[in-house]
């Protein structure tokens, strides 16, 4: 199998981008929310346009995970006023997706480190997220790479209000 290879996403690639984000994003919440607020979340965050303007932005980048240069996951980083909350000396991991197949074998841990290595060269001192408080294997994972939940605020999917759990790790502490 071909190595891993975790790149920034360019502007021409705006529509593997659009299809990937989507894709991913109902099938990892499809099953748990109606279809409904699934449409109404999509048709708001995940449009073509919406997608060229988080692009073009200055505070926010993408990365793929590509396997053979196939498209196995992507990261989106935000900081400065991109972020969802505004937060001192920190970076946020606004979206983090690896295909279910490619789940367990570390590239979800490569897209992280990309992450870190990101916020280090910023010179922030925190990476946070937020994470559904069902999504317990999204949980478990951050646990498991030193995040530690810190607050929570509200994420509202269609007209659906649901709690994220707001986890972090200082970057100045990790190796």
């Amino acid at each position: 199998m071909p190595p891993f290879e975790i790149r920034e996403v360019r502007s021409s690639e705006l529509k593997e981008l659009h299809q990937f984000a989507r894709d991913s994003f109902v099938d990892t919440y499809a099953s748990q929310n109606t279809p409904e607020n699934m449409h109404l979340y999509l048709k708001e965050e995940f449009s073509e346009e919406k997608i060229f303007k988080l692009l073009n932005d200055p505070n926010v980048k993408f990365f793929f995970a590509l396997n053979g240069g196939e498209i196995i996951g992507y990261l989106q980083i935000n900081w400065g006023k991109a972020q969802s909350e505004n937060l001192d000396s920190s970076i946020e991991i606004a979206r983090i997706y690896v295909r279910k197949d490619f789940q367990g074998r570390k590239t979800g841990s490569l897209l992280l480190k990309k992450a870190i290595q990101f916020g280090k060269d910023l010179g922030v001192q925190w990476l946070w997220l937020g994470v559904w408080e069902k999504n317990t294997k999204a949980m478990d994972f951050y646990r498991k790479n030193g995040f530690q939940i810190f607050d929570q605020h509200l994420f509202k999917l269609g007209s659906d209000e649901q709690l994220d759990w707001m986890m972090r790790i200082n970057l100045n502490l990790h190796a």
